[in-house]
């Protein structure tokens, strides 16, 4: 995975537009210009309690799209004198960090009428003023990950062979420490995914908050408590593609263990809220929003309802 979607000279994320109904995927901003609309007042509200300078920040922006819908709602508010949102503007820089220099170019154009500094990696941000607003938007399903299948040996360590799946030998010391991730109550054929790499990234955020404050809004697809289930999935062309084929050609991406997530915000002592998708959407007024957008009737639907975005997806809130 590591290879196939971050190689510097190949990589599927750092040389390709993904996104896009031409592309392989969709995402909630592309969806619906509400969803942007949202997080901007959401946004303008945690920051009318708060003092001191402020970076605006997305990791991983597609085609800039929903820093574009934050930005022009918040714009938008100043030019009608909305003292939060003059205050805000005032007090805040902007920023994108962003490794695909396919997609750069593609935000770059969409952003031109704002003042943004672009960065290649979140360690290059860190040098910036202020505490951190931070965003993401499908980031962390972008992570590698590890699979462990549970034996009748125990737990060993799912690899890929010549386009099949292989289990490698037991290892008693990989054995432990899936027993110690995934506890003891997993079925005989269980698998268990671990994402060192996402561990790592939600250290490293975590360890910025509580160093500079501010705050934190992730969503992504995933669950709260791991289902020992096999969600890598490889998707082209806005479908379910066989994960060995078009390998560096296709999306590869697994569900996010929001749960392991969340332990790691409360372990850096961080204030943290974990909802769907739909609660969250709903919480900040999506269907009065609806009401006056009735053309957005069926973006509303596929972002919000329940056999759609609204429960797979989460929103993951990190706050000091």
């Amino acid at each position: 995975m590591q290879e196939a979607m971050f190689n510097e000279a190949s990589g599927y994320y750092r040389t390709q537009n993904p996104i896009g109904k031409d592309s392989d995927f969709i995402t909630s901003p592309e969806i619906s210009q509400v969803f942007g609309e949202l997080i901007a007042a959401y946004f303008l509200q945690v920051s009318s309690t708060r003092s001191g300078k402020i970076s605006l920040v997305e990791m991983g922006a597609g085609r800039g799209i929903l820093f574009f819908d934050i930005l022009r709602v918040i714009k938008k508010m100043a030019e009608k004198n909305n003292a939060i949102a003059l205050d805000f503007l005032r007090r805040t820089k902007f920023h994108i960090i962003e490794i695909n220099e396919v997609l750069v170019k593609i935000q770059q154009k969409k952003l031109s009428d704002f003042e943004i500094k672009w960065h290649k990696k979140f360690e290059d941000f860190l040098s910036e003023e202020g505490q951190i607003f931070f965003i993401s938007n499908e980031l962390f399903d972008c992570f590698p990950i590890d699979q462990f299948v549970n034996t009748d040996i125990g737990w060993c360590e799912r690899m890929i062979g010549q386009g099949e799946f292989v289990v490698r030998n037991f290892d008693p010391k990989i054995h432990q420490f899936v027993q110690n991730l995934a506890g003891f109550t997993a079925p005989f054929g269980a698998i268990f995914e671990h994402s060192e790499s996402a561990h790592n990234f939600m250290n490293q955020l975590c360890e910025a908050l509580k160093i500079k404050g501010g705050i934190a809004i992730n969503f992504d697809y995933g669950y709260e408590k791991s289902e020992f289930a096999n969600t890598l999935q490889s998707v082209k062309n806005h479908q379910k593609n066989n994960i060995f084929e078009n390998v560096g050609n296709s999306d590869l991406t697994a569900h996010v263990d929001f749960g392991a997530l969340d332990k790691i915000a409360k372990s850096h002592g961080l204030a943290s809220s974990l909802v769907t998708q739909s609660q969250f959407l709903t919480s900040l007024g999506i269907e009065e929003r609806r009401k006056k957008l009735p053309e957005e009737n069926s973006a509303i639907d596929r972002l919000i309802a329940p056999d759609q975005m609204g429960e797979l997806f989460k929103s993951h809130i990190i706050w000091k």
